[in-house]
């Protein structure tokens, strides 16, 4: 995965479909691996707020699959931090065939980050 662009609330990553990656029948791209592309999305966004050295724990992720990624598809995937708060993080990630702008999934992923912030703030306090 390549990180392409990087503003204050959203990234955008590019990630090349592979063999291996796929369902052996359709030579589609499998849904747990587009939900890992989620989770991590979502964690890197999250995490690009302020926190150094964990990204949280995942209280919710979901995914909601619109059209089928196929084999070799180089996919567009767009992160955005909704919101930031004390307490929670919450992102919107959405993943497009870059050729055609198909959207391919939609997910969310929600993370309690207090004990990441505590740790950031606390490692920050002793540089």
């Amino acid at each position: 995965m390549t990180v392409t662009d990087m503003t204050q609330w959203i990234e955008n990553y590019f990630y090349q479909m592979l063999d291996g990656f796929d369902g052996p029948l359709l030579k589609n791209a499998h849904g747990g691996m587009l939900m890992t592309l989620v989770d991590m999305c979502g964690s890197l966004i999250i995490a690009s707020k302020g926190l150094n050295y964990s990204s949280g724990v995942s209280t919710n992720i979901n995914i909601s699959f619109t059209n089928p990624a196929k084999e070799e598809d180089v996919l567009f995937i767009e992160a955005e931090c909704i919101k930031f708060g004390k307490a929670m993080g919450f992102a919107d990630i959405k993943i497009y065939n870059k050729d055609n702008r198909k959207l391919i999934a939609q997910g969310q992923h929600v993370k309690y980050i207090v004990i990441a912030l505590r740790q950031s703030e606390s490692k920050r306090a002793k540089i």
